[in-house]
């Protein structure tokens, strides 16, 4: 049978960016899978992604030009139940035959345990490839993924943008089929400017070539990716700078370049003036340029462009971009100049005309919130708790400032520069500035302490004024982002080792709204809202469901603590006492709670007769006696170790001793000694909750 590459290529208008890598490995995905599922690939084959704002496509290699021929079978009525006492055909007989086409006389029999029954054995024609994709290729456009569908005739035809060409070759022949409107062809497109005609293909395998050679058209997204990344740093280096590759900028640019061209242009110096990062965001936002730097990581007056075309006037695509960038400029200069007019203090009063939220208030009301939750914080961890109430008293100005009010992302930061430029303190407004950290999954967190505290507080209240009001996350929806404020909570008190009692913590920040606000707090649902995302955390990290459940189940409301006792668990749960002492723990709990009567809480020594007995009891007064100062200082990891030493002499009791000896002082002894074994191995974590390893 024919084996030879597919390649099947949707041509549209212009696709926005980011949209088309998840449409094409969408359809690339959806069609290899259909061809693997119909017999067309083989098992373990493998296909190419291509994409560019006006494509995408999908190359296949090595398809079967048809399916093979199947063998079928279809079981009928048993052969006893087959034929009336007559020996003619009973109704369901003649009527299985009927609907196969034959005649009864046609059908085999098959014997099996529970006797032989009537059979219909035929062979299946495959299919060929062009009717198989006809029928399977308008079930894997639909699955595409698109924010919204748009009509471009008075047909029904439904896409993204509006399909233009339909590219499907089976080696060096047009595949006969029709997808979104389009009856396939041979030939591709290149370059709207560059290469407009058609682009004839003598077979499947030529696709990328073609198009780079004579088309003008970079298919391979990562390689056209390289070539951004290698063209920007070329302009960056000419024009004697340094550029900072922002990995979402660099995927925006090459998903709306079919052939990448950089260029460096210039602006004003005096645009210098303003806050950097305003100018990075305006450059990197509205225009898509790469913002220069010089070698002490100050901004440079460049800017480095991608065009979609070679122009033969290269000057004057760099004049147009210039040209372009320079009102933005000076629409942000002269917001800014505007906002430091005004101090940030001055803004305060006009928070109260600004809602948080409808039940919750204004944002003047939240910021007195903040200073105390702050206040609360900050003695905690030790940090100054004047400069966290300074910084939260001014932590929201800057959203009535006219820059924020242009470029949004720049709140936080703004109200640091106006800090700085009112005489504020610098931890003041780093602390301003860092408030919305993290602002994604893995992002930086704060780097100051005052920037920690601010932002945990700004979370902290967040989460309880919302739960509070009874709108907790429900399924997908999370309109307040409350599971990203839970994760940003738990990571900076995590990751910059910050000991505070969570319950302590809401209980407060609870404690700062009026009387009838929070008609729905509950802290332990809001505990375990908060756990379950602390759960989360250490999956991603890959910790072991048993290690996380084994420390949950001591009720820890400290992360930093929770994070100390889950690493001490993790490193016991590799050494030999980890299985063992595990087992030890559920047998004695096991044993425990079959026990109606109370156990004494002391061991009698002059009861303990046999020596296992008497050498765990030595080892357990051991043990519990270096347990002591390493619990006081956290140091969970020497105290795992000191824990694991239990092992052989745990394993020795149960070998010799008999735990429920008719003697009564005899039994509640060993009770009693095995109630101060378990106590021991859970003050850690629970360790009856570790399964076995493997």
């Amino acid at each position: 049978m024919n084996h030879a590459d597919l390649l099947l290529e949707i041509g549209v208008e212009e696709l926005p960016a980011g949209a088309a890598i998840p449409m094409s490995e969408s359809f690339a995905s959806g069609v290899h899978d259909a061809l693997l599922d119909a017999g067309f690939i083989a098992k373990g084959s493998d296909y190419e992604v291509y994409s560019t704002p006006r494509r995408i496509a999908v190359l296949v290699p090595q398809v079967a030009e048809r399916q093979e021929d199947r063998e079928t079978e279809r079981k009928g009525p048993s052969v006893a139940a087959g034929f009336n006492d007559d020996e003619t055909p009973t109704k369901a007989l003649a009527g299985f035959a009927r609907s196969c086409g034959v005649d009864v006389s046609e059908l085999s029999r098959v014997a099996t345990p529970k006797g032989e029954w009537f059979v219909f054995q035929s062979v299946a024609p495959g299919q060929t490839l062009s009717a198989y994709l006809s029928d399977a290729l308008p079930a894997i456009a639909k699955q595409i993924p698109s924010p919204r569908r748009m009509r471009w005739s008075d047909g029904s035809t439904e896409f993204l943008r509006p399909v233009r060409w339909l590219t499907a070759l089976h080696g060096a022949d047009t595949v006969a089929i029709e997808l979104l409107g389009q009856s396939a062809i041979g030939h591709t497109y290149g370059h709207r400017f560059h290469a407009p005609a058609e682009l004839h293909l003598s077979e499947a395998a030529d696709y990328l070539a073609r198009l780079r050679d004579d088309g003008f058209v970079i298919a391979d997204c990562e390689a056209r990716k390289q070539l951004v990344i290698d063209q920007v740093k070329r302009c960056a280096d000419e024009s004697r700078a340094n550029v900072t590759l922002d990995p979402e900028l660099v995927d925006e640019v090459t998903s709306l370049v079919e052939w990448p061209v950089a260029i460096a242009g210039s602006f004003d110096e005096r645009f210098l003036s303003l806050p950097k990062e305003a100018l990075i965001q305006t450059m990197a936002e509205n225009q898509r340029y790469f913002a220069l730097f010089d070698d002490k990581g100050e901004l440079h007056p460049g800017f480095v462009t991608v065009a979609n075309i070679d122009s033969s006037q290269p000057d004057s695509v760099r004049s147009g971009n210039e040209r372009v960038i320079r009102p933005r400029f000076a629409d942000t200069l002269f917001f800014w100049d505007k906002d430091c007019q005004s101090t940030l203090e001055s803004r305060r009063p006009g928070l109260e005309k600004v809602l948080f939220q409808k039940s919750l208030g204004s944002l003047y009301q939240k910021t007195e919130r903040l200073q105390q939750i702050a206040g609360f914080i900050a003695e905690r961890i030790g940090v100054s708790r004047q400069d966290c109430e300074r910084a939260a008293t001014l932590a929201k100005c800057d959203l009535l400032t006219e820059t924020v009010g242009e470029l949004a992302k720049m709140q936080g930061i703004a109200g640091s520069y106006l800090a700085l430029a009112d005489g504020e303190s610098a931890s003041v407004s780093l602390a301003i500035r860092e408030q919305y950290l993290p602002i994604k999954s893995g992002g930086a967190l704060p780097s100051s302490a005052e920037g920690q505290v601010l932002s945990m507080a700004d979370k902290v209240d967040t989460l309880v004024g919302i739960f509070g009001i009874g709108q907790k996350p429900t399924g997908a929806k999370d309109p307040f982002a409350l599971r990203r404020a839970a994760v940003g909570l738990l990571r900076i008190l995590i990751e910059c080792e910050h000991s505070i009692n969570l319950k302590d913590l809401f209980n407060h920040a609870a404690s700062t709204y009026g009387d009838g606000v929070l008609t729905a707090f509950n802290v332990d649902d809001l505990l375990e809202f908060v756990t379950e995302r602390l759960r989360n955390y250490y999956l991603e990290r890959g910790e072991r469901h048993d290690v996380i459940d084994a420390v949950a189940a001591k009720g820890i409301n400290d992360p930093h603590d929770f994070n100390r006792r889950v690493t001490a668990i993790a490193g016991f749960r590799a050494s030999d006492a980890a299985d063992a002492l595990a087992a030890a723990s559920k047998r004695i709990n096991n044993i425990l709670k079959k026990v109606d009567n109370p156990i004494p809480k002391t061991i009698d020594e002059s009861c303990l007769a046999e020596p296992a007995e008497q050498n765990l009891a030595r080892d357990l007064l051991t043990i519990e006696s270096e347990l002591s100062p390493q619990f006081e200082k956290g140091n969970y990891v020497e105290a795992m170790r000191s824990t694991a030493k239990l092992r052989n002499v745990v394993d020795d009791f149960f070998d010799n001793v008999m735990v429920m000896d008719e003697n009564p002082r005899l039994r509640d002894n060993r009770l009693a000694l095995l109630t101060r074994v378990a106590d021991l191995c859970s003050r850690t974590a629970d360790l009856s909750q570790l399964q076995p390893a493997g």
